[in-house]
């Protein structure tokens, strides 16, 4: 039963951060990339962002939610892929940061998304083959009906009835690896510690146009606020 406020005479609500069902995506800040201390680096996804929920019932069935930004759910919206991710589930219960994109479904461009540890140049350019546009300001549910909409995670919150949120990103990073089975429809993005050398061309050339900038050792901030990722456009030389 929520505690009464003694002043207020109103109940007390939980705050965000102790509360997945109220959380929401990180928010990127307005920092630049070059003032992120420590980095890790990430191509930047186009689509809708949103947080998974996924689980198991009672009777040993699996579910997964979807909600994005604005706390909307969005789980009939996109029925098929949440069922995707919940069959992906290798956990009890998990919370997911991810993209809703068209990207690693378009043939002929983009990167290939298995990878998690830190890949050397070789071993992203054996990757490539599918997905790249520019990612818009806002997401957007205008997904392109004819191509199959993937989930591609970038970050793991909770797992396992455990918040990873205080969790430094490089470590939720390597602990995302095993909490997901990887398939055509479920991805986990690539990332990279500088130098960057030419990766960043290598990315362009796939289609991506920005670049996502995140502190190795930072938290999560699941109540939506800036935060101090950051995005930089890829220059084209």
């Amino acid at each position: 039963m929520p505690r009464l406020n003694p002043i207020r005479r109103k109940p007390e609500l939980p705050p965000a951060q102790s509360d997945p069902a109220r959380w929401r995506p990180q928010a990127f800040g307005h920092k630049r990339a070059r003032a992120i201390a420590d980095p890790i680096v990430e191509p930047g996804w186009s689509g809708v962002r949103v947080l998974a929920h996924a689980g198991r019932n009672p009777d040993g069935s699996t579910y997964a939610t979807l909600s994005d930004e604005q706390g909307i759910d969005c789980t009939a919206e996109f029925a098929d892929l949440a069922e995707a991710i919940a069959a992906a589930n290798l956990g009890d219960e998990i919370v997911v940061d991810g993209w809703l994109t068209v990207q690693p479904t378009q043939p002929g461009e983009g990167v290939s998304l298995p990878l998690l540890e830190t890949p050397g140049q070789g071993q992203l350019l054996a990757q490539m083959f599918g997905g790249g546009r520019a990612r818009q300001a806002k997401p957007s549910r205008l997904l392109d009906p004819a191509r199959p909409v993937a989930f591609v995670a970038v970050d793991l919150l909770l797992v396992d009835g455990s918040s990873l949120i205080e969790v430094p990103l490089l470590e939720r990073k390597r602990l995302l690896d095993s909490a997901l089975q990887v398939g055509e429809l479920i991805r986990i993005t690539p990332y990279v510690r500088p130098p960057i050398g030419s990766l960043a061309d290598t990315w362009r050339a796939v289609g991506f146009r920005e670049m996502v900038y995140k502190p190795a050792n930072g938290r999560y901030l699941p109540a939506g606020e800036p935060s101090d990722w950051a995005i930089a456009l890829i220059a084209t030389r």
